[in-house]
């Protein structure tokens, strides 16, 4: 929907419930499993073939367990921490794009502060692509230097991904179009996002077609790999 300054308003998050109980669960798997690591690993090999404990294996476990106990504390204290900064809503109104956190701050992304590109070939709203170690993002110009603008947020190992990211980014977009006209959007994003540059809507349509070819490539790919071992290794993984 076009708005207007006057009536432009002030949209919120929806958390993706699913997403949000399957990350929790491998976190805590993961914890579950690096606990175990490191308790049973050195206690079956102590163990090996029902040998008692030797004096020397006793005073390392005395010094050992009780050293891995206050590494749980000191991480589990860390966590408490910077839970705080954990982020429980993300919003969109007139003035920009904000990140509400648990200990009641607000992290905020202005269109007032946003500046003219100071990078040739880059927009004054454009997007970093992303890389194996890093997600892509959005990003704008604030004192001469690139400022991310996430929509999404991992933190202590836990994410919150809201599952109207691509409304939130619409929504800004359109924030940018109406109080910041001077700013140029890439391209690239709009694109990227499936996002209708003229109504500021998602192009559900284009998104469909990119997913349906996006199987199909995946399909051909995975096809053309079982054919290659099919006769060069003489089996098949999938026939």
């Amino acid at each position: 929907m076009i708005y207007n300054q006057e009536n432009f308003p002030k949209i919120y998050s929806e958390r993706n419930l699913g997403i949000t109980i399957l990350i929790y669960s491998l976190f805590g798997l993961l914890g579950v499993a690096m606990l175990a690591l490191f308790v049973a690993l050195p206690l079956s090999i102590q163990l090996e073939h029902n040998s008692p404990l030797s004096s020397g294996e006793m005073i390392f476990d005395l010094i050992y367990f009780p050293l891995l106990l206050w590494g749980i504390w000191a991480l589990y204290k860390n966590y408490q921490r910077q839970r705080l900064k954990k982020v429980t809503m993300i919003s969109v109104d007139r003035y920009g794009v904000h990140h509400h956190q648990l200990d009641g701050k607000i992290q905020s992304v202005l269109y007032k502060d946003l500046e003219v590109s100071a990078e040739v070939y880059v927009s004054d709203i454009d997007r970093k692509t992303g890389t194996k170690y890093s997600p892509s993002y959005i990003f704008g110009f604030k004192n001469g230097k690139r400022i991310p603008i996430y929509f999404s947020t991992s933190e202590n190992g836990l994410s919150y991904l809201p599952k109207n990211e691509n409304q939130l980014i619409a929504h800004f977009l359109q924030g940018v179009a109406l109080f910041c006209p001077h700013l140029k959007v890439s391209q690239m994003v709009y694109g990227f996002y499936f996002i209708n540059p003229e109504i500021f809507e998602l192009d559900k349509k284009a998104q469909r077609i990119a997913y349906l070819i996006a199987f199909v490539l995946v399909v051909i790919i995975l096809l053309a790999i079982d054919l290659l071992l099919k006769y060069t290794k003489g089996f098949s993984l999938l026939f």
